[in-house]
């Protein structure tokens, strides 16, 4: 991983921001302000940033649009639709710790759980995830219940509970157990085929045609029939040469298959518009 790398610099925005929200209790207990709050709602300096599923909740549980939250679930949708999931891949804590269990998971698993199949049609089961706990949520709990499964608002709560209260809240079990599946199955298992925090974001990047995608250059491709590098990099086991329809809308921007493409003929990069 070298400082001029894709992966470098994300890695290192990933970090930052886990690391942040780790200290982030003890820093507004101190007076730092201009960050604060969760992954629910974040206020940066006079913006504030909503999860668009949690907005959502709030409306159809209450009967009404609260102008502010719908301000900040409307900033996040904005930044989908022109830079895609990068939500997921730049700034989810959960997404980094999930990354990282996936790189040990692939060198130590045995391979008769890495050989398991699992649907390859990731995102409408996600879809359906979303829609059934929406839907299940509003008629039973009446309230937002799918808040409790935001593993990134969860992460935030773990570390606000035990630096300000000495109490280890029980969130921490529920994720440490999702990624002890993951690293048993070698598979991003949350993040491709449950999170419903992620739905409405890929599907608005989804609806801009200019936005900021993955695009290939078949012509300048040399391992174009073979599993290649590019494909051996993404962590939510997409082949970026082939980015279309369902595919596309799992991509999260993260460009480690562009960093892979750079040694083998460099026909992935950042762009707009379609593929060649």
């Amino acid at each position: 991983m070298t400082k001029n790398s894709i992966h470098f610099w994300r890695r290192t925005i990933q970090t930052a921001i886990a690391v942040f929200f780790i200290l982030a209790p003890l820093l507004n207990a101190n007076g730092f302000k201009f960050i604060w709050g969760n992954f629910l709602n974040m206020h940066i300096g006079s913006l504030i940033f909503s999860d668009p599923l949690a907005v959502l909740q709030v409306i159809a549980n209450n009967r009404y649009v609260p102008s502010g939250l719908l301000m900040g679930a409307g900033l996040v949708l904005t930044i989908a639709f022109f830079f895609g999931t990068i939500f997921c891949s730049w700034i989810c804590p959960f997404g980094l710790l999930s990354e990282l269990i996936n790189r040990f998971a692939l060198r130590f698993t045995p391979k008769m759980f890495t050989n398991i199949k699992f649907p390859g049609n990731a995102f409408a089961i996600k879809a359906v995830v979303f829609c059934a706990g929406f839907l299940i949520a509003i008629m039973f709990f009446g309230s937002s219940a799918l808040n409790k499964i935001s593993l990134p608002f969860q992460y935030s709560n773990i570390f606000q509970y035990l630096l300000m209260q000495n109490y280890l809240y029980g969130a921490v079990w529920f994720l440490l157990a999702i990624l002890a599946a993951e690293f048993i199955f070698s598979k991003r298992l949350w993040c491709r085929w449950i999170c419903p925090q992620s739905v409405l974001i890929a599907i608005t990047g989804q609806c801009n045609p200019f936005g900021l995608k993955i695009l290939f250059a078949k012509k300048n491709c040399i391992s174009i029939k073979a599993f290649s590098p590019c494909q051996k990099a993404c962590s939510l086991d997409l082949d970026p040469r082939n980015l279309h329809f369902l595919n596309r809308i799992q991509c999260t921007n993260c460009g480690d298959c562009i960093d892979a493409c750079r040694k083998t003929g460099k026909a992935l990069n950042f762009g707009i518009g379609k593929s060649v």
